[in-house]
């Protein structure tokens, strides 16, 4: 194995170990062996707390009402410092999210992660994620409607034009 192949493969590892502490076991002491003491999260929204602590806080919330029940890779690249995957997550909704009660819904969120290394520490992260959709996806499996998806009209019926 040659050393960008090598290094592709460790970083992947990292990210794997690193999503599995946290996502399936709720390890979440791994943030600090993981990300480094200066890591920046691009993808944290602005009222949570910087760094590791931000990442501690929305891995938390996020165990209190998903179980995660699969991660797929769809696709790794590495380049330089870089490592960029396109990935799906499988969830069930065992907790109250958004405060919509658990309904045992199962669904997927597709996105993509970017990581920057420094070394085997994770010191950048840029995520993009359609969670905008899940709180429709649970309110569905309440028979509610409503939300994001309310913004578009239904698709015309099948061989039918709109005007």
């Amino acid at each position: 194995m040659d050393d960008l192949a090598r290094t592709k493969a460790e970083r992947e590892e990292i990210v794997r170990r690193f999503r599995g502490a946290v996502l399936f076991s709720k390890d979440f002491a791994v943030i600090q062996d993981v990300l480094a003491p200066e890591f920046v999260d691009h993808f944290a929204p602005p009222w949570d707390p910087p760094g590791r602590d931000g990442v501690a806080h929305r891995f938390g919330q996020a165990a209190n009402a998903l179980t995660t029940t699969k991660v797929e890779v769809l696709v790794s690249v590495c380049e330089g410092d870089f490592l960029a995957q396109a990935i799906e997550l499988h969830f069930s909704h065992t907790g109250e999210f958004m405060g919509i009660p658990a309904t045992g819904k199962k669904f997927a969120v597709g996105g993509s992660n970017t990581f920057r290394f420094d070394g085997n520490r994770i010191v950048e992260h840029w995520g993009v994620f359609d969670v905008a959709k899940i709180p429709d996806l649970l309110r569905e499996a309440q028979g509610a409607a409503g939300g994001w998806a309310s913004m578009w009209p239904d698709p015309a019926p099948s061989g039918t034009t709109r005007s």
